[in-house]
């Protein structure tokens, strides 16, 4: 079977699987839901009450989720991160949130491994961007730590990078992801408290720490341009 046919199958079976988890944690938080529509503020504690008394099993579901959308290129995960956040609190949502997006990324790798063609990655100036940087593991960090840069092209220069060592593959992974998973999961939980400072103060942080390290990946372009030229 040609690799296109088999990425085109994963996906739409990674999308059902995805809507039907996605269907069963609509009916298990129904109830919220309702109350939500019906919100006032008498009655947020029991609203913040109903919403954290879920078992394990919606949290599997959740995580799951998350892993799904990291692990599938082209789709997001930002929303269930947020809702990890309102789910079970800025702490351990972001471990729910990390732990996770390792994962998806530890299996979009393997995916990329087996079912991509390197050619296809060339092109992209993300993958011109992160393979001319002069400290490489610094570049593929901030790769994976700056939302707007597609997952899929990172991991491949990780691969191309790292090869056949998971440790090093590992690393960049496990520390670039950890910034938004804390982020996404305390601005989420600021939405559940309808507290609208953590909310703006959790947005600017965001932007600030995407936009920060953009300008590292740039900076140390330049300074490996310059050194050549010195």
């Amino acid at each position: 079977m040609k690799r296109k046919t088999i990425r085109i199958i994963l996906f739409i079976l990674g999308g059902i699987l995805g809507l039907l988890l996605l269907y069963k944690l609509y009916l298990s938080y129904l109830p919220e839901l309702k109350l939500l529509v019906h919100f006032d503020h008498h009655n947020e504690e029991l609203l913040i009450k109903m919403v954290r008394s879920h078992g394990i099993e919606d949290l599997a579901f959740l995580f799951i989720l998350n892993a799904i959308c990291v692990a599938i290129p082209g789709l997001s995960n930002g929303i269930f991160c947020v809702l990890n956040g309102i789910l079970y609190g800025p702490a351990f949502g972001f471990i729910v949130n990390w732990i996770s997006d390792i994962l998806g990324q530890i299996i979009l790798m393997q995916l990329l491994h087996k079912l991509y063609d390197i050619k296809h990655m060339s092109n992209s100036k993300i993958y011109k961007l992160l393979t001319t940087q002069k400290y490489s593991m610094v570049a593929l960090t901030i790769g994976y730590l700056i939302p707007f840069i597609p997952s899929a092209t990172v991991s491949y220069v990780n691969i191309l990078i790292n090869k056949n060592d998971f440790k090093k593959q590992l690393t960049p992974i496990v520390i670039g992801v950890s910034p938004f998973a804390y982020l996404y999961a305390y601005g989420g939980d600021s939405i559940l408290h309808l507290n609208t400072s953590r909310i703006i103060k959790a947005a600017v942080m965001i932007v600030a720490v995407a936009l920060i390290a953009a300008a590292i990946l740039f900076i140390l372009k330049s300074v490996k341009k310059h050194t050549k030229k010195a």
